[in-house]
This record gives structure tokens, C-alpha cells and sequence, in this order.
């Protein structure tokens, strides 16, 4: 590149206060604060000096930075897949593309799980904690709301054409990978009962590329995943593959030290009773309204009984045996699924985690030389001897 080449630079929308917030504490740990810098300075520069071109040199000089730095900067942006780059000789056009939602980075791509590889996953729950949004429960009301249709009358017409281009916000995907995998083998090696229409997706094929770029995963450790993601459902989403990964990238290399004592706390959870759990755990007085509150858990989510089970031993163990209300028990029930929890055995470990992290945020007492058993462990053990 010289320093005397032009650029001109593009972008479909303004950037909206949540757009910064996001860009400042989940994008800025992963670019840097001179790539951060560099992304405002473009913005800056976006129809709002009254030039289209500007030379780089220019732009070295505005931010005091040499030819190199420069583009080390530029390169994280496009990795990040803020900025796509088109060159014709000496002219450069750098298209602005708007951040992901907070959702979008910490949940649905690889970013989130970047991110805690960089700051731990204790300092990136408390970002998370900073784009944590209250929603009203809509339990008892009736959806009201009119359609276009009620309103106004359809007729033939055909649909608007403008010949220029308009304002508006350019889908991210999410990070830009080149990273090659074998998708045709991991297709071809898949039983034919889970060859369904979902692996002709391209998104599907994107999420499967950027799952097996970050464990380094090959053909056979795919399969795998996508078969125990698979079980007991027809689509698998990204979370649940995830999850799915996760856990076997755990097992393949033993990081979790947590291994089923004689395989069969799973299935012991799965058949007992939730009045059995509520009677030894939940305060006398509050059986009652736990039981109520279980059953109607029960009926309204169509879950493995297992999974509402290791729930109820949570939530009452650290809500000093008080079961909280159907509302509540139903957003820790959805956050698990939406985590990829979807069998017994997903729900223990998930919970084993929540522990986990509990514990290293409480402040801890001097350890006893006596270990304590797993907390898991002792309500199988208690409920096992109730039966």
C-alpha cells in the first residue's frame, strides 16, 4: 500500500447508543483499543466532512500512526467482520459494517466464547450482566394486537422500486473464517436418519465451520457432536451444537475432572418423583405451593423430568428450601434449554458448572482437611434412600 493511495468510505446506518455500548466492553477486549479507535475514527469520517476521498497519509497523520500499525489495526476489524476492504490499484473502499447485538456476540457465534477466553469467564458473565434486559411476563394476558390486514384493504399492486440505494443496517454474520473444513465428509458420515434438510443450509454449514475452526475438531468429532445434539429433536440449533461441543472437547481432553460414579445418576434422577424432592428439601409450610408450582412447571414444558428435577434440587438448595413462583422457576428452565441443555445429563452438568461458579464468586473458608462430597452426589444418595 502507499501512503499517498485514496479511500472512500461506506456505511448503510448510523450506529445507535447500544451499538457503542457493545463495540466499547464485547468487541474492544478482542481488537484493541487502537482498532476500537480506528473503527470510530471511519464513522467519524462517514458523510460528515463534506469529502468522499481521502488519501492515507492523511489519515496517518489525523491519528499519528505508521503504514504497519495501521494495517494490523484494519486487519482485526475485518476478522471481526466490521469492515469489508475492496481494492482497485490505488483506490481502497471501506464498507462499514454495524456490530452484533449483545445476543447475537455472547450467544449465537463464536465471539462470546473468544471473549472468555481472553478475560475469564467471570469477567465476561459481568458484561453479560451489563446487557441484561427485564422482560414483562405476558402470563394471563390476551395477545391483541392488530395485523396490517385488519386495518388495511390488500389490492394488486406490485412492490415499491427505488433505483438508488437507501439506508439500512447491513446484516453481520458474525466473525469472517476461511478455516477449512470437510463439510461434504461430515455429511457423507452422518446417518442417513439425521441427513434432514437442515445440512443443506448454508447457515447450518457456517455454524458447523465455525464450531469445528474453534475446538479444531475433524470430520469424526463432528459427527459425534451433531448425533448427541440431535437426540429427541429434528433441529438443532447453534447453542445446543455448542454446548454439544463444548462438552466433548472437555472429554477428549479431560479437563473436567467430574465423571458419572457407576453411570446411572442420570437415569436415577430421571424416576424420582418431584413431590419426593419438594417433601425432603423445601420447608413445611411451602410443600404445598412448591408442589403446585412443580406440577404446573411440569405440564406447561414438555422436558425430560429429569431436567425439571435437578432445577428443583438447585434452586431450593440455594433458596433455603422456598420454591420462587411458576415465572421464575420458567426463565431458569428456558435459560438452561437455551444453553443446549436437553436431556438429564446435560441438566447435572450445566448444574455442576452453576456450582462452580457460585463457589469462586462466595468468599471461601479456610478448607477442612476432610473433602466434602459432590452436592449432587448427597441429594442422589438422600433420595435414593427415601425410595
Amino acid at each position: 500500500m502507499k501512503n499517498s493511495s485514496t479511500f472512500a468510505i461506506q456505511s448503510q446506518s448510523d450506529l445507535s447508543a447500544a451499538d457503542f455500548k457493545v463495540l466499547a466492553l464485547l468487541y474492544q477486549p478482542l481488537m484493541g483499543l487502537d482498532a476500537h479507535a480506528l473503527y470510530t475514527t471511519f464513522y467519524q469520517l462517514v458523510n460528515k466532512t463534506g469529502r468522499n476521498t481521502y488519501t492515507h497519509a492523511e489519515l496517518f497523520d489525523l491519528l499519528d500512526l505508521k503504514q504497519a500499525d495501521f494495517l494490523k489495526m484494519r486487519n482485526k476489524l475485518e476478522a471481526l467482520n466490521l469492515l469489508q476492504v475492496y481494492q482497485k490499484e490505488d483506490e481502497y473502499l471501506y464498507f462499514m459494517k454495524a456490530p452484533l447485538s449483545a445476543k447475537q456476540f455472547l450467544v449465537d457465534t463464536v465471539f462470546g466464547s473468544y471473549l472468555q477466553s481472553e478475560i475469564g469467564e467471570q469477567n465476561t458473565n459481568l458484561l453479560a450482566q451489563l446487557f441484561k434486559t427485564d422482560v414483562p411476563s405476558t402470563d394471563g394476558f390476551d395477545n391483541i394486537t392488530k395485523s396490517f390486514d385488519a386495518l388495511y384493504e390488500f389490492k394488486s399492486l406490485s412492490l415499491l422500486s427505488v433505483s438508488h440505494s437507501l439506508q439500512g443496517r447491513t446484516q453481520n454474520g458474525g466473525s469472517h473464517i476461511n478455516y477449512k473444513f470437510n463439510y461434504e465428509a461430515f455429511v457423507e458420515h452422518l446417518p442417513e436418519r439425521l441427513k434432514s434438510t437442515q445440512v443443506l443450509s448454508e447457515k447450518f454449514r457456517d455454524q458447523i465451520n465455525k464450531i469445528a475452526f474453534v475446538y479444531q475438531f475433524d470430520v469424526a468429532d463432528m459427527v459425534e457432536i451433531y448425533e448427541n445434539a440431535s437426540k429427541s429433536r429434528q433441529v438443532v440449533n447453534f447453542q445446543q451444537l455448542n454446548m454439544k461441543a463444548r462438552q466433548h472437547y472437555e472429554d477428549k481432553h479431560q479437563i473436567l475432572k467430574i465423571k458419572e460414579k457407576d453411570g446411572k445418576a442420570p437415569s436415577m434422577i430421571d424416576q424420582v418423583a418431584p413431590q419426593v424432592i419438594i417433601q425432603k428439601y423445601a420447608k413445611t409450610d411451602q410443600q404445598g405451593i412448591a408442589l403446585a408450582t412443580a406440577t404446573t412447571l411440569l405440564e406447561r414444558n414438555a422436558v425430560e423430568p429429569g431436567i425439571i428435577n435437578v432445577i428443583l434440587m438447585l434452586v431450593l438448595k440455594h433458596k433455603d428450601g422456598v420454591l420462587p413462583n411458576i415465572n421464575y422457576m420458567e426463565k431458569v428452565l428456558h435459560d438452561w434449554l437455551s444453553k443446549g441443555v436437553q436431556n438429564t445429563e446435560d441438566a447435572i452438568n450445566h448444574s455442576q458448572s452453576l456450582e462452580t461458579q457460585y463457589e469462586s464468586s462466595v468468599k471461601k473458608k479456610p478448607k477442612s482437611s476432610v473433602s466434602e462430597p459432590d452436592w449432587l452426589d448427597s441429594y442422589i444418595t438422600d433420595l435414593v434412600k427415601m425410595e
